[in-house]
């Protein structure tokens, strides 16, 4: 998605832009259709950039290789996954840090003084989360909003916990099979967020409490006005879930909530948050670099050392470039699986749903033609009752009438002579 950003802003500002990856998935259209070149293979492309951005570690290493003379600016996403690892050579005149976390790996595993990096943090497009009306003064609806939640023990904690403050608790994320395309249409429904990362920055764009979580890592706090600039610096990261998730301490956080605060919370991250800010930034990087090093003369021998103690590295670590592919081919096979999957679950539920839908409608109409009958039928007994009273009534006024007791004698005398009795 940085990508992808960066990308079609770049070309939304004039620039010519090529993305060059091992693979490609459907993103590649909609670039594409952007008119942003998408290559996998360098010697397609016929120019010579001005300026290299890498945003992971063997793509860059190839460009700069292919492009011997052209500057070159990586950029560190992660902490410990091999595509954050920096390339070091001597075009990479700038190495950029998303937070303060990746900036310390640089430091303290790459030998990267801190005053060469830059710390340019990764932005939210607003007009994808616009903001959630004021949230209210007692919350009713919680989310964790991860990919990494699955159900296990660390989500029953935080279910029981909200359970106790009769907050309902919904899951969004592929690891649960519920993996929404568009998230910025779901968050405007809930009162607080547990997520890290983007997830928690986007949430706090929406205007929701935040609750920097994540049930693979641990927690750290609600997000106050005072502590979110300071979380921010870290990216709502791994650095800050430093206790472990139980009820106790969930339910400690969500004690917290402060619907003004939170409101203020969002204000400062819709103010210091914003994508156009954070890609500037890396436009403004990027232009110095090329206009300062418009091209880079590295001596053979210098060039020699350089890639003889990548190949040593790159054979001590295990040729992790083929299993690099593999995996993304991998991953990018399971994305795919686990899209097909949520698409086929929310086929079969909204089927699911009509046919509910349909069977409650057909189940009332029964009942109401059930209720009509036996209102009919309740008239209909009472009608009969009422005639049988009549009857009743009458019966009785004729036996106790005079002329009943005297023609009694007669009634007998025919009753013998019809049964065949002998006559008087």
């Amino acid at each position: 998605m940085f990508t992808r950003d960066l990308a079609m802003w770049l070309r939304r500002r004039g620039h010519s832009v090529t993305v060059f990856a091992t693979a490609f998935g459907d993103m590649a259209d909609e670039l594409r259709f952007a008119s942003i070149a998408c290559v996998t293979d360098l010697t397609d492309m016929a120019a010579r950039p001005d300026v290299i951005i890498g945003n992971t570690h063997y793509e860059t290493v190839r460009a700069l290789l292919h492009f011997h003379d052209v500057p070159v600016v990586t950029v560190c996403h992660d902490r410990s996954a091999e595509h954050g690892r920096p390339a070091q050579f001597a075009q990479v005149v700038c190495h950029v840090a998303v937070d303060e976390n990746c900036a310390e790996r640089l430091v303290h595993e790459f030998g990267i003084a801190r005053e060469q990096i830059e710390l340019i943090q990764n932005g939210v497009d607003l007009s994808r989360f616009p903001p959630r009306s004021d949230l209210p003064a007692r919350p009713k609806t919680a989310l964790v909003f991860s990919n990494y939640a699955s159900h296990g023990a660390p989500l029953e904690e935080i279910r029981a916990a909200c359970v106790q403050r009769g907050l309902t608790l919904d899951v969004i994320g592929s690891g649960t099979g519920n993996h929404l395309p568009n998230p910025a249409e779901a968050l405007g429904r809930y009162d607080i967020v547990f997520g890290k990362g983007r997830c928690a920055t986007e949430a706090l764009c929406t205007g929701n409490a935040v609750v920097v979580l994540d049930p693979t890592w641990g927690m750290s706090e609600m997000m106050t006005a005072a502590a979110v600039a300071h979380a921010r610096r870290w990216n709502f990261g791994r650095a800050l879930l430093v206790r472990p998730i139980t009820r106790e301490s969930v339910g400690a956080e969500l004690d917290r909530y402060d619907a003004a605060d939170a409101g203020k919370a969002s204000e400062w991250m819709r103010a210091h948050g914003d994508l156009d800010t954070a890609l500037a930034a890396l436009e403004s990087c990027a232009q110095r670099m090329a206009s300062r090093y418009p091209a880079i003369d590295v001596p053979a021998s210098q060039r020699a050392a350089e890639v003889s103690r990548y190949m040593e590295d790159w054979i001590r670590r295990g040729n992790p470039s083929a299993a690099h592919m593999g995996i993304a081919s991998l991953q990018q096979n399971v994305a795919w699986l686990q899209q097909t999957v949520n698409d086929h679950q929310r086929m079969h539920q909204a089927q699911i749903g009509a046919l509910q839908t349909e069977a409650q409608q057909q189940a009332d109409q029964a009942s109401a033609d059930c209720a009509a009958r036996l209102v009919e039928a309740e008239q209909q007994a009472r009608q009969a009752r009422a005639e049988l009273a009549v009857l009743q009534a009458q019966l009785h006024e004729v036996y106790a009438s005079r002329s009943w007791r005297v023609t009694g004698l007669l009634r007998r005398i025919s009753t013998r002579v019809q049964s065949g009795g002998p006559s008087a």
